[in-house]
C-alpha cells in the first residue's frame, strides 16, 4: 500500500516538474479568468435586478404616503352618507351605497397611480401584502357589477351592509378614510 502511494506521489512531482504542468497551469488560468468573468456578468445582473426589486417597493411606500393626503374630511362626509344609505328600507339605496363605495375606492385607486382602464384592472395590480382583503374587495366588486348589469339583481341589507364593510377596510388599509 506504502509503495502504491509512493508511485502517485513520485508521479505527481515528476509531472508537476515537467513542461506539460506549465501548460495545464496556464489552461487553467484562462479557465479561471473565463469563468471568473461569466460570474462577474451574473453579479452584476443580479444587482440591476434587485435594484428594480427595490425600486418597486419603494413605488408601494410612497403609494402609501400618498394615500394620507387624499382629501379625508371630504371622504369621510361622503362615506357617512355612503352608510346612511344603508339604514334606508329602500333597497335602491343599498344598490346607489355599494356602485358609491366603489367608485370612491376606484377614485381612490386611480389617485394612487393604479393604472387601468377600469376598477377591475387596477385591483388585478393590488397584492396581497398591499390590501389585505383583496379577495373580498373582488367579491364586492362583482357584487357592484351585478347591482350595474342585472337590472333584476336583488340586494339585501345585509349583503350591502357586508360589501360596504369591505370596501370600507380597504379604504382604511389605503389610508383614505
Amino acid at each position: 500500500m506504502r509503495t502504491t502511494f509512493y508511485k502517485i506521489q513520485d508521479s505527481l512531482i515528476t509531472y508537476f516538474n515537467s513542461a506539460n504542468s506549465q501548460n495545464t497551469i496556464l489552461v487553467l488560468k484562462i479557465i479561471s479568468v473565463i469563468f471568473s468573468f461569466f460570474l462577474l456578468i451574473a453579479i452584476i445582473l443580479l444587482i440591476f435586478r434587485i435594484r428594480e426589486d427595490i425600486q418597486e417597493s419603494l413605488k408601494i411606500s410612497v403609494k402609501d404616503v400618498i394615500a394620507t393626503d387624499l382629501p379625508k374630511e371630504e371622504m369621510n362626509k361622503t362615506w357617512q352618507a355612503i352608510l346612511n344609505k344603508l339604514e334606508s328600507e329602500n333597497d335602491s339605496d343599498y344598490k346607489l351605497a355599494v356602485i358609491e363605495a366603489d367608485k370612491i375606492l376606484d377614485d381612490s385607486l386611480k389617485r394612487l397611480g393604479y393604472q387601468g382602464e377600469d376598477m377591475g384592472e387596477r385591483l388585478k395590480q393590488i397584492k396581497f401584502d398591499q390590501l389585505s382583503n383583496i379577495d373580498e374587495l373582488w367579491q364586492a366588486h362583482k357584487v357592484r357589477n351585478r347591482i350595474a348589469h342585472e337590472p333584476d339583481f336583488q340586494l339585501t341589507q345585509t349583503q350591502a351592509k357586508r360589501a360596504i364593510e369591505i370596501y370600507q377596510r380597504a379604504m382604511q388599509d389605503l389610508k383614505a378614510l
